[in-house]
C-alpha cells in the first residue's frame, strides 16, 4: 500500500505537469495506462488504510480522495468515459451502463475480501453526468468499516446512551449525508447483539447494506439484513414484510415517503423497536420532515401517531477541527411523557418551536459540544457558528 505521506504532506509529493493537479496526493500505486480493475481494487483498499471517506470517479477527470472534508486527486491522468463505464461493469456489472443510460442512477455496494476474516466495503452510487464531447457518469465509493464501532468507542454523553434502546417505540438519527448516522446505527445494532440477555430478532432494511455483523459475537440475538432493490423493493414493503417474521427490532436505512413513514409509526405503536435515519438538521426540523409527505388535510393527525410513537430523536453533524480532522457534535431530545404532552398541546404551526424550547431546557442542544469543542481549543471561532 501506498505510504500516508503523500496524505500528511503533499508538498513532499513530486506534482505533475497538469496545473489541476497542484494538490496531487501520491498512493505509491504504480498506474496502469487504462482502467485495470486488480489496480482499482488496490486503490480502494489503499483508500480505506489511510483515512480516506470517499474516491470519487467522473469521466473526463482525475480521480479523486476525500479525507477529513478535503479533495485532492490521486491519479496523474484524467480517466476517459469508456473506463469509468468500464469501472462501473466491474462494480456492478454487465448492465450498469445501459442502466444509467436510461437516467436511473445505481446504488450498490462492493466488496474486496482480503482475507479470512478481512473484508473492505464500500458504498456506491452511479450517475450519468455531462462530460467534455461524450455522455459520462460519476462514481461516488464511501469506505464503510466491515464492523461497525462499539457504543464506547463513540464518546456519547451518558444520557443519550441511556437513551438508545427501549422495548418498543420509534427512534429516529438526523443529519447531514456522511455526518455518521449509519456508524450511530451500526454500533446500537453491535450493542443489542452482544447484549449478553439481549434475545431479540432484529431485521434491517437498507439500500444498500453497510455495515455488516459477521464477526460481532452474539449469544442469544439474530440479525438478518436485506438490501432494497435487491432483496425487497421499497423500504415500506420491508416494515410490512418484517410484521409478519416476529422482529424484536427493524432497523429502516432511511425514511422518506409517506407509505414508509406510516407503516414505520404503525410497527412502533404495535410493539416494536424501530430505528431509521432522516436526513434533517435539528429535532424540530425532524418532526416537520416526517410529516411533510403525507397530504396538507392529514398532517395534524400524522403528527399525533409520530408523536405517540416517538422516543428518541438524535442529530449529529461533523465540524472540522484545528488540527484538519473532523468532530462529531449532536442535539438530541428524549420524548418522554411530558415532551409529548407539550408537542401535543402545543398547535400545529407552533410545534417546531415548542420542540426548540423543550430541546434547550430538557434535551441537548447542538451548541453544548460547539461550546465544549471550542472551550478546548479545538474548533476555531468561525466553526463554533
Amino acid at each position: 500500500m501506498g505510504s500516508l505521506t503523500g496524505l500528511v504532506d503533499p508538498r513532499k509529493t513530486p506534482v505533475p505537469d497538469d496545473p489541476d493537479l497542484a494538490g496531487f496526493l501520491d498512493t505509491g500505486l504504480p498506474e496502469p495506462p487504462t482502467f485495470d480493475r486488480a489496480w482499482f481494487d488496490r486503490l480502494l483498499l489503499w483508500a480505506t488504510d489511510h483515512g480516506v471517506s470517499d474516491i470519487t470517479v467522473q469521466a473526463g477527470n482525475f480521480v479523486f480522495a476525500e479525507r477529513f472534508g478535503r479533495l485532492a486527486p490521486i491519479t496523474r491522468r484524467r480517466w476517459t468515459a469508456a473506463e469509468a463505464h468500464r469501472c462501473a461493469q466491474a462494480i456492478y456489472g454487465d448492465n450498469a451502463p445501459s442502466q444509467l443510460a436510461r437516467g436511473e442512477d445505481i446504488d450498490c455496494s462492493h466488496e474486496i475480501r482480503r482475507g479470512r476474516h478481512d473484508l473492505a466495503r464500500y458504498r456506491v452510487n452511479m450517475v450519468a453526468a455531462r462530460a467534455p464531447r461524450e455522455r459520462g457518469l460519476e462514481i461516488t465509493l464511501r469506505t464503510i468499516p466491515t464492523t461497525p464501532p462499539t457504543l464506547d468507542g463513540l464518546d456519547l454523553p451518558e444520557d443519550l446512551r441511556r437513551h438508545l434502546v427501549f422495548e418498543q417505540g420509534l427512534v429516529i438519527v438526523t443529519g447531514p449525508t456522511g455526518s455518521g448516522k449509519t456508524t450511530l446505527l451500526g454500533a446500537i445494532v453491535r450493542h443489542l447483539l452482544e447484549m449478553p440477555d439481549s434475545h431479540r430478532k432484529i431485521i434491517a432494511y437498507e439500500a444498500p447494506i453497510e455495515f455488516v455483523y459477521d464477526f460481532v459475537p452474539r449469544t442469544c440475538a439474530l440479525i438478518a439484513q436485506h438490501e432494497i432493490g435487491d432483496h425487497l423493493k421499497s423500504f415500506a414493503a420491508g416494515v410490512r414484510n418484517s410484521l409478519r417474521r416476529k422482529p424484536g427490532v427493524i432497523l429502516v436505512g432511511e425514511s422518506r415517503d409517506a407509505e414508509t413513514i406510516d407503516a414505520m409509526i404503525l410497527a412502533a405503536q404495535t410493539g416494536h423497536l424501530v430505528y431509521t435515519t432522516a436526513h434533517t438538521n435539528g429535532v424540530p426540523e425532524t418532526l416537520g420532515r416526517l410529516v411533510e409527505p403525507f397530504p396538507a388535510q392529514e398532517r395534524e393527525g400524522r403528527m399525533a401517531g409520530l408523536l405517540d410513537a416517538l422516543r428518541l430523536i438524535v442529530t449529529q453533524r461533523l465540524v472540522r477541527t484545528v488540527d484538519g480532522r473532523r468532530a462529531p457534535v449532536r442535539e438530541y431530545l428524549h420524548f418522554a411523557t411530558t415532551e409529548k404532552d407539550a408537542l401535543a398541546d402545543a398547535p400545529f404551526r407552533q410545534i417546531a418551536r415548542v420542540a426548540r424550547g423543550l430541546v434547550r431546557a430538557r434535551g441537548r442542544p447542538l451548541t453544548v459540544d460547539l461550546d465544549a469543542l471550542h472551550a478546548a481549543g479545538r474548533i476555531s471561532d468561525e466553526e463554533r457558528h
